[in-house]
């Protein structure tokens, strides 16, 4: 079996990663458009498509009914036409003074035959666009924190080689590589697909994508947690070192632990199964894109993404860099 090192080049391995971070935060902020969910507005759903001409013509009736703040566009929802009305409502007489404006226009430019051609509308007031910023801000902070805990417990056993917090760090970092990487996709997305809009779904996407994240990385640290205490006790046993006594007569016997050996050992087992967890969920994901439609689509290539990213950085970000952060290849003796 030909043994090769995926510690050996951490370095650059992370250097890397830490520049598709910048760049995907880049390029998701440059193209980012939020949806009505979050920058509070209307979205009327017609039976047909609606052209730009009408979109247009909104506009003028709207700037000339003194409304200024306001962003218009078309687009689409389940095959169905779409106008998107981003601006912050006074109250209800607003509301449905700016509808009978959105239904009239559509009326008179022939993008709907009748008023019965409008088959939904929606109002996101600011009430509802701040709960729902503030329950994605939360969901973030308080998953982070628990998986955080958990890590500080389950690795508790090795902190004389690794420290649990550390690797509850590298856990975050990675995570945030993983979203980044789902999040520049998007945005390029969102670059050549002027209907793609930052929505909950997209929320719920990323979340779920933190969660195969986690799950990833711990169970390489955890490969790791128990090579180390196998490379402890087959380094106690073959080892037999003189023994030296302290003051108070106790025996100390020393352990020299080498990480790159523990942690390439740890990456060569555990990659094939990282490898064939992450195909087979591709599988189901590329089931989900390519026979759903709407919400669902979107869904599946923001989480097919995640897991791409996630499966590359559990292996070539999380593990070397944990071994940078811990020593890098300056070796640790153990005292026992």
């Amino acid at each position: 079996m030909i043994k090769f090192s995926i510690i050996k080049k951490a370095f650059l391995r992370i250097w890397i990663a830490a520049a598709l971070i910048g760049l995907s935060r880049w390029l998701f902020l440059s193209n980012m458009r939020m949806s009505v969910q979050f920058t509070w507005g209307m979205e009327v759903v017609t039976e047909s498509a609606v052209e730009q001409s009408t979109i247009d013509s909104l506009a003028t009736v709207l700037n000339d009914a003194w409304y200024q703040d306001f962003a218009l566009s078309a687009g689409s929802k389940d095959g169905y036409g779409t106008v998107l009305l981003q601006q912050r409502f006074s109250g209800n007489d607003e509301v449905a003074l700016i509808t009978e404006l959105i239904q009239d226009t559509l009326l008179s430019t022939n993008a709907i035959s009748s008023k019965d051609d409008i088959l939904e509308q929606s109002v996101i007031g600011p009430s509802i666009g701040d709960y729902i910023t503030k329950s994605a801000r939360y969901a973030l902070i308080v998953g982070t924190i628990l998986m955080a805990i958990y890590i500080l417990f389950a690795f508790s056993g090795m902190r004389k080689v690794i420290s649990p917090l550390l690797l509850a760090l590298v856990t975050i970092a990675t995570m945030i590589f993983d979203v980044s990487f789902a999040s520049w996709i998007y945005g390029i997305l969102m670059q050549l697909n002027s209907t793609v809009q930052v929505d909950t779904i997209f929320i719920i996407a990323l979340l779920t994508v933190m969660g195969y994240s986690i799950n990833d990385t711990i169970v390489i640290f955890d490969r790791i947690r128990e090579n180390t205490l196998e490379y402890l006790s087959e380094k106690e046993e073959e080892e037999n070192k003189p023994q030296k006594k302290k003051k108070n007569q106790e025996i100390v016997a020393e352990i020299a632990f080498d990480r790159a050996e523990v942690f390439d050992r740890s990456l060569r087992q555990t990659m094939r199964r990282s490898l064939a967890t992450s195909i087979s969920t591709l599988l189901v994901i590329a089931g989900m894109y390519v026979f759903g439609t709407g919400i669902l689509k979107m869904f599946a290539f923001t989480l097919g993404m995640g897991v791409i990213a996630g499966t590359y950085s559990s292996i070539f970000v999380a593990a070397p860099l944990a071994y940078l952060l811990s020593g890098g290849s300056k070796k640790v003796i153990i005292e026992d």
